[in-house]
């Protein structure tokens, strides 16, 4: 078995790229581990807040694969540079969507700090219910905004929204077309993610 190993080994990117082709996918880290450096380089050019390396290492390792099989050695690239190419694209592809979702999350601050101008305390609102409450001043609470809600998933940020907007769960379970008991708990995990962030 190990004669065979060394053998694939030795083989060239094509070789090791056809096998894979025809089947031989436990072939894949062999070849993979030829441009790891390459995938880290590549990876560290971009900075996406919402993924960690070993995510973005796992988004190279699946571009790398459709690489593999979508490759043509006859079209004029090289292996490493076509790799390259299509894993530039994929992260810019990762980094339109990252920003798009801060767009969003920037878009809820602003509704929720609107909320905070009408003299309602968020982290006592939604720890506590819906009175009225003493002004606080905005600055202590709206930098922690954006944090807040990306700290909740998007079912939870939905619940949470409509929460604030004066919504009875009830009529948030209506809206969101689910489970009454599903918005109890999520809004029990938002409380319990705002305490955490304000302690």
């Amino acid at each position: 078995m190990l004669e065979k190993e060394q053998l694939y080994v030795q083989m060239s990117d094509d070789e090791l790229i056809q096998l894979i082709k025809n089947g031989n996918e436990e072939l894949f880290d062999i070849i993979f581990q030829r441009y790891y450096v390459l995938a880290i380089k590549t990876i560290k050019d971009f900075y996406l807040k919402s993924y960690e390396l070993e995510d973005l290492l796992q988004e190279a390792r699946m571009v790398f694969l459709k690489v593999i099989h979508t490759y043509d050695s006859e079209k004029g690239h090289t292996f490493g540079n076509f790799y390259k190419l299509n894993l530039k694209h994929h992260i810019f592809s990762l980094v339109r969507k990252d920003m798009a979702k801060k767009r969003r999350l920037e878009k809820n601050a602003e509704s929720l700090e609107g909320l905070l101008e009408k003299k309602e305390h968020m982290q006592h609102y939604i720890l506590h219910g819906k009175e009225q409450l003493p002004t606080v001043e905005l600055l202590q609470v709206r930098e922690k905004l954006v944090d807040y809600q990306e700290t909740l998933s998007g079912f939870e940020q939905r619940v949470f929204l409509n929460y604030i907007h004066h919504m009875e769960v009830e009529e948030i379970a209506d809206k969101l077309e689910c489970d009454l008991i599903q918005v109890k708990n999520a809004l029990d995990r938002c409380k319990r993610k705002m305490k955490h962030l304000f302690d």
